[in-house]
C-alpha cells in the first residue's frame, strides 16, 4: 500500500514536468522564427554559389607555365601545383630553372628539391609537382629540403618566386618532341622530396 501511494504522485510530477517541457520548446521555437524576415531561398542559393566560385579561384593550378600561371603565381603561394615546361637551365642536380611556353614572355622560375633530378638539360620537358613559395631565401631553402646548396649558384634568385618539387616527371627517350601542355603523356616519375 505505501508504494502505491508513492507513485502516484511520481507519475503526477512527470507529467506535470512533460507538459511545462513541452510548453517551454513551443514557446522557444516561436521566438527564432521572426528575426529573418526578407530572406529567400534564392539568396542563400546565390550565397552557396558564390562561396563555391571563390572555391574555385584557390584550385591548385595544372597547366603550362604560362602567363596565365605566371600572372596569378602569388593567388598560388602556399598550395601544391602542377606545371609543364621547358628546363631552361639546370642549376644543380637538385634544383634547375624552367621557361615559360614559347608563346609567352614569362620569367624564368626555379624549382628546387630534395632529392637529385637525373636525365635534366636545357630543353628538356618536365612536369613538375610542388609547392610554390612567395620568395627565394637560401637558408630556408635548405632547412627545408636538408640540401646544403652551393650559395653562388643562388643569387639571382634571391627574393623570387619559386617550386619546392615533390614529384619531377621528365619523358622518357624519344618523346621529346611532346608538346609542354602534354608533357605528361608517356614520363617517367622521378620523387624531388622525402
Amino acid at each position: 500500500m505505501f508504494s502505491r501511494f508513492r507513485t502516484r504522485p511520481t507519475a503526477r510530477t512527470a507529467a506535470a514536468g512533460i507538459v511545462a517541457f513541452a510548453a517551454f520548446g513551443v514557446a522557444g521555437c516561436s521566438e527564432t522564427a521572426g528575426e529573418e524576415e526578407g530572406t529567400s531561398v534564392e539568396d542563400v542559393q546565390e550565397a552557396d554559389e558564390e562561396a563555391l566560385e571563390g572555391e574555385a579561384a584557390v584550385t591548385p593550378y595544372e597547366g603550362a607555365y604560362d602567363g596565365t600561371f605566371y600572372d596569378d603565381v602569388n593567388t598560388y603561394v602556399g598550395q601544391e601545383v602542377t606545371v609543364s615546361a621547358e628546363v631552361d637551365s639546370v642549376v644543380s642536380p637538385n634544383a634547375f630553372v624552367i621557361a615559360g611556353t614559347e608563346d609567352t614572355t614569362v620569367d624564368p622560375m626555379l624549382v628546387v628539391g630534395a632529392t637529385e633530378v637525373s636525365g635534366l638539360s636545357e630543353g628538356t620537358l618536365v612536369e613538375v609537382t610542388g609547392t610554390v613559395h612567395e620568395a627565394f631565401d637560401l637558408p630556408q631553402v635548405e632547412e627545408d629540403t636538408g640540401v646544403d646548396f652551393e650559395d653562388d649558384l643562388f643569387n639571382d634568385y634571391d627574393a623570387e618566386p619559386y617550386i619546392v618539387a615533390t614529384t619531377v616527371e621528365v619523358p622518357e627517350q624519344g618523346d621529346e618532341d611532346i608538346d609542354t601542355a602534354t608533357a605528361t603523356d608517356s614520363p617517367t616519375s622521378t620523387p624531388a622530396a622525402s
